[in-house]
């Protein structure tokens, strides 16, 4: 016993389409983009210097509104590093947030 379905107003039925199609592409655009707000992300490169920490770099560099832990185990990912010991005369990448032209730091 199959069912049939019938589309009773095609203008419906193209309005609905183009609603899920729309939520589709903002779900797959928020997963793609980590859920951050639209914005270039420019990097930098930073020297460490004695007594610096992970946590001072990112202190210095934290977007507004953003977690500093999420920020600092972004910076780790990035620079491969397993866990938040540094040393004096490492680079490591710095992520800078950027949206519509203006850095966010």
């Amino acid at each position: 016993m199959s069912r049939q379905i019938r589309i009773k107003s095609k203008t419906r039925f193209c309005i609905f389409l183009t609603v899920v199609t729309a939520l589709f592409v903002l779900l797959i655009a928020a997963i793609w983009n980590g859920g951050k707000a639209a914005g270039d992300t420019h990097w930098i490169q930073v020297e460490i210097a004695e007594g610096d920490t992970l946590w001072r770099i990112a202190e210095r560099t934290l977007p507004p509104h953003t977690d500093i832990r999420e920020y600092i185990r972004q910076i780790r990912k990035v620079n491969g590093l397993k866990n938040s010991n540094i040393r004096a005369g490492q680079k490591l990448l710095i992520p800078i947030y950027v949206s519509n032209g203006n850095p966010l730091n």
